[in-house]
């Protein structure tokens, strides 16, 4: 959605050149939510994502990137190996991922995502460019406490 920057003032367009150059947050994007703006994922819980566990009820790791992203490649293939169960989901220009889904998982980073960085969900938590190590971590405690809930 694009919105005519004349009306925003200029406080708006200072708080998004500030979301732009130092990152968002919460604050600033709820801020932005209330002007008008549309922040897809903005209130909606990591819990809330759909296929974080398997069709036989075991947890499964969600790996986001674009198609052709080689960290994505190189991390299913790690877990194909270790026997991790994995969804791929396609977060590249055009792909028709929900827009809300890839808005909350995108906010759940701690440095936002790069082209050259793969993004998991796992154990109701978001990993980016994380190591097999950091995922079989969390793939164990999400076996240990139970799948989360669908």
């Amino acid at each position: 959605m694009r919105v005519p920057l004349a009306p925003l003032g200029l406080g708006a367009i200072a708080l998004i050149a500030g979301i732009h150059f130092w990152g968002p947050n919460h604050i600033e994007l709820r801020l932005l939510a209330l002007m008008g703006v549309e922040v897809p994922g903005l209130d909606l819980p990591l819990t809330a994502i759909p296929n974080q566990v398997a069709a036989d009820g075991t947890p499964q790791v969600l790996v986001y990137g674009p198609l052709h992203c080689p960290p994505a490649q190189a991390l299913m293939t790690a877990l194909e190996t270790e026997g991790i169960p994995y969804l791929f989901r396609d977060a590249g220009m055009g792909s028709t991922i929900d827009q809300a889904e890839l808005g909350a998982v995108i906010l759940a980073t701690d440095d936002g995502p790069s082209e050259s960085t793969a993004i998991v969900l796992v154990n109701g938590k978001v990993l980016s460019n994380p190591t097999l190590e950091s995922i079989q971590g969390e793939y164990r405690r999400a076996i240990a406490k139970g799948a989360p809930v669908k």
